[in-house]
């Protein structure tokens, strides 16, 4: 069986919760172990920020850690945990010029700061990528995180995007339950660069609804005008190509909303997590790549071509395959238009 990129970089996004940790079954399929690229927050020290960065035989990939989880013991303490949260809740949109002047979150503004720059930690993100391709890894580079990871890894992408070195090399980006990152200005320059984007969102799912934005559906405003009123009119906005179940199965979004209105956390917590979790079998394990119409994954490679004599098969989704044999960036869509695709092998 062949694990088509957007699977892998599913696994990567996984693994980045446990950088030591790849499984047999959901490998990534690194050519070498990835450098785990870790910050703490500034005033007190606590490390919530981590980001792998790896080659793979495609290309390079970054995945990006989302927030920690608060409802399970693990090796991270409450405090980092909490910190963590704090951070993704500094949802003030603000005026940031490493996005040419775009309004941002600033919680995950300062978060990719820390992890794209060197500090004493260690290299960052930036550093990191170009010592794989100086190493001679494959000029393709792919992002994914989950949930705040995936919204670090859009702001990750457009700094890429705007590297004068690295104006050669495609750039493919696949979020899960991503977080929305910035307003409508950086939607417009996020769609005007070379990003190939697709992100994976559940119905029930209502992280990427956050933070509120003109998109949100009714029920999401009316939760967020009763949690904190003054984000209820926010302008975030998402961006890349939506992609979702066509049989919109998923959790309904009617249980936990029905359970938050009644702060019942007993039966929103459940909830809310089996819609947002990555782990397999989970909705987003079933929805990337084995329910998109038209993906080949798992399918047997095709015999090789009288003039195909490597028989080799290219596990990379066949719109970022015809982006990285173009020079011009690819045609994207507006990033105020959600539609599903199905045209990716």
């Amino acid at each position: 069986m062949i694990d088509c990129m957007k699977r892998r970089l599913l696994y990567a996004a996984s693994q980045a919760y446990h950088p030591q940790m790849e499984t047999v079954r959901r490998s990534v399929g690194w050519t070498a172990p990835p450098l785990v690229v870790q910050r703490r927050i500034e005033l007190w020290q606590q490390p919530i920020d981590l980001a792998l960065v790896g080659a793979v035989p495609d290309g390079v990939i970054v995945a990006f850690r989302g927030s920690l989880p608060p409802f399970f013991g693990g090796r991270h303490d409450g405090w980092t945990v909490l910190l963590d949260w704090l951070n993704g809740g500094l949802s003030v949109c603000r005026a940031d010029p490493d996005y040419c002047g775009a309004g941002v979150h600033w919680g995950f503004a300062e978060s990719m700061a820390r992890l794209w720059n060197d500090s004493d930690e260690g290299p960052g993100v930036k550093s990191a990528v170009q010592t794989l391709l100086d190493r001679g890894a494959r000029r393709h580079l792919f992002v994914t995180g989950h949930s705040k990871g995936g919204a670090l890894a859009n702001l990750a992408a457009y700094r890429a995007a705007r590297l004068a070195g690295w104006r050669d090399m495609p750039i493919s980006v696949a979020t899960i339950a991503s977080a929305r990152a910035g307003n409508a200005a950086f939607a417009k320059a996020y769609a005007a660069e070379r990003i190939a984007c697709l992100r994976y969102e559940l119905p029930g799912d209502p992280i990427p609804h956050l933070p509120i934005g003109p998109a949100s559906p009714r029920w999401a405003r009316q939760l967020a005008r009763q949690v904190w009123p003054g984000l209820a009119d926010s302008d975030y906005h998402s961006v890349g190509e939506r992609v979702a179940p066509a049989d919109g199965s998923g959790v309904n979004p009617r249980d936990w909303r029905t359970a938050l209105a009644g702060i019942n956390l007993a039966r929103f917590t459940p909830s809310a997590i089996a819609s947002h979790a990555i782990c397999p079998d989970s909705g987003y394990d079933r929805l990337i790549c084995l329910g998109e119409t038209g993906c080949t994954h798992g399918a047997a490679p095709p015999p090789p071509r009288r003039h195909d004599r490597e028989g080799t098969r290219s596990t990379v989704p066949a719109r970022w395959r015809e982006h990285r044999r173009r020079s011009e960036p690819p045609e994207l869509p507006d990033p105020g238009r959600e539609r599903r695709t199905s045209r990716l092998s």
